[in-house]
This record gives C-alpha cells, sequence and structure tokens, in this order.
C-alpha cells in the first residue's frame, strides 16, 4: 500500500513535537508562490518533505479569492476609521511624544497618536507568531480599559529583550537576541566626562560608543492616501484583533511623496508601494483570521545578529605644514 503524500496540515501536527519549534500564522495568496514555497522549504519545520504540488494549490486557492475580493471589496482599506483620540488619552499621548527616544524615532516626517481601526490597517508582514500572541493576549485580560489599552500599544516605559555577547577571533563582537529588531544604532562620540569614567592603564580623553539596541517598541503605521500600513507591532495589532479588540492608539507617520516613504517604511513596502496604497484590496490584519487565507506552521526559531569589527590603525609622521 502506498504511502500518502505528507500534507502541509500533516507536517504542523509532526512539527509540534519538535523541540524548539515556534507556531505561526502565515498569510496565503500573495504576494508571491515562490516567497511562500521557499519560506515552507527553509523555515517550516520539516516542510521538505511536504509536496510543493500542495503548497501551490493551497497558496491558488488562497490567490483565488483574493482575486474575487479585489472586486467584491474594492476600497475597503479607504474606510479605516482613523480617528482622534479619546479625550482621556491626550495628556498620557503628549507626555509620550515629549520623550526623547520618541523624538529621536519619529524625526523624519509629521506624526499623530490616532485611534485606528484595526481590522483595515494594510499589512506588508505576512506571518505572527502565536506563541508570543497567546502570551500578549494573556496580558489583554478579559477587559481593557482605554488607558491600558494605551500601555499595552505605546508603552511609556520600554523593556528590551535580553541580549547576548560574544567576542570572536580577530577582534570581533557578535551580539544576538531572540528579538528580530535588534539593530546597530548610530556611531556617537563620548564627552570628555563620559571618557573619564572609563578604567584604564592611562588617562581616557575621548572615545567613541557603538550602541546596539533595538527600535521604539511602539504600535505605528505609516498613512497616505486614507490608508494606513501597519509598520510595527504586527503581535499586538493581531492579538488585540483576535481578542475582539476592534480600534486601539497607534502612531500613524503621514506621508505624501515617495521620498517621505523612503525614510520611514520598511522593505517591503518601499520596494512596492503600489501593491499597498493603490491596490483595490491589498492585503488586511483581518485576513489573518480568515481560516481560507492562512495557515498554522511550526518554524524553526529566528536569532538576530550584529557583528562589529574593530580596526584600530596608529600612524606617526610629520605634521602637516601650513603653506603661506
Amino acid at each position: 500500500m502506498m504511502t500518502p503524500p505528507p500534507t502541509a496540515e500533516n507536517a504542523d501536527r509532526t512539527a509540534h513535537h519538535k523541540i524548539g519549534g515556534e507556531r505561526i500564522i502565515k498569510l496565503l495568496g500573495q504576494p508571491h508562490l515562490a516567497d511562500y514555497l521557499r519560506f515552507f522549504r527553509n523555515r517550516v519545520v520539516d516542510g521538505e518533505a511536504v509536496s510543493p504540488r500542495v503548497l501551490a494549490s493551497e497558496w491558488k486557492q488562497a490567490n483565488d479569492i483574493y482575486y474575487a475580493l479585489l472586486t467584491e471589496q474594492a476600497g475597503i482599506a479607504q474606510t479605516i476609521e482613523d480617528l482622534p483620540l479619546p479625550s482621556e488619552l491626550t495628556d498620557i499621548a503628549a507626555e509620550l511624544v515629549s520623550q526623547d527616544q520618541y523624538l529621536q524615532a519619529y524625526d523624519s516626517v509629521a506624526t499623530e497618536i490616532r485611534w485606528v481601526e484595526l481590522s483595515k490597517l494594510v499589512v506588508s508582514q505576512g506571518s505572527v507568531g502565536l506563541d508570543h500572541s497567546d502570551i500578549l493576549r494573556q496580558r489583554l485580560g478579559p477587559s481593557q480599559t482605554n488607558a491600558g489599552l494605551f500601555d499595552f500599544c505605546l508603552p511609556r516605559m520600554m523593556n528590551s529583550a535580553p541580549v547576548s555577547l560574544v567576542r570572536l577571533p580577530g577582534d570581533r563582537y557578535l551580539f544576538t537576541s531572540q528579538s528580530t529588531d535588534l539593530r546597530f544604532h548610530e556611531v556617537q562620540r563620548l564627552s570628555a566626562a563620559q571618557a573619564r569614567a572609563i578604567a584604564s592603564f592611562g588617562p581616557v580623553t575621548t572615545g567613541l560608543l557603538l550602541p546596539i539596541g533595538y527600535g521604539a517598541n511602539l504600535l505605528s503605521g505609516i498613512g497616505s492616501d486614507k490608508r494606513i500600513v501597519l509598520q510595527n507591532g504586527y503581535h499586538r495589532a493581531y492579538s488585540m484583533l483576535a481578542h475582539g479588540i476592534t480600534h486601539a492608539p497607534m502612531v500613524v507617520e503621514r506621508v505624501s511623496c515617495l521620498d517621505e516613504l523612503d525614510l520611514v517604511g520598511s522593505d517591503d513596502v518601499t520596494d512596492d508601494p503600489a501593491h499597498y496604497f493603490r491596490s483595490p484590496r491589498p492585503p488586511l490584519l483581518m485576513d489573518f483570521l480568515n481560516p481560507a487565507l492562512t495557515r498554522q506552521v511550526v518554524v524553526y526559531p529566528l536569532e538576530t545578529r550584529v557583528e562589529i569589527e574593530i580596526k584600530v590603525r596608529t600612524s606617526t609622521g610629520p605634521a602637516a605644514r601650513v603653506v603661506s
């Protein structure tokens, strides 16, 4: 008797028994079939055992649904409710926007903190983690005040994931984190007072700081032409919507041209802005709740790495002479 070929569903069930796997929900149907096949082969636990024909079939079914939605829900992204904050949140919003971290994170284009409808947010990220979402939904609890929702979406006190550091040969340093938001910040020069605080074999007069950290941990989106593309906070946005919350406070960066979009948009959005801002029916956050448009799978966990290599050259020679 011939063994039936594995399906995506069977692979998902098997993967639940794998140690270290992470449950995610993945959007099907767009942007590209080749990307979905590559994702399944490279990221899904035992994904290489699943027939590409099976994967192509389920992707095609979702793509057909999206094709129908181009007509049935044309223009739905422009009907998103983009409202002023409830009056009881204006004071804490003013406190947030006055913080240095906010001012430095959102220093390129005009921003507002708005009360936004979650389901019609345009999405460019094709997956969210269900294990992390379960933790977030426990924090939401059975009910939420507007003030509690504000701190959930736009925390004024930011907690960062731990970062590991390993020194490698050749004066190289490797920073790693389970968060995909780990990044290198801009080089900063130490002041004389900061340099003097460094313990060394002789007087320290200056130096360079090479900061490693995270971005602003705020729910945010990019607004243009009556649409809002979700930029940061996918897990929180999905968790709230799955929890039955319809509107939430978020930072909206307003752009009116491609040059402004290039400053603040993610690579997916800036590579294909027409798909997100011009398509009659782009992918929306509500699609993550539609079983016909999604697939739950278990993936290998990701780790973000930032490597810094230090090279120092010291030389002595004649000083430059001024020619009169």
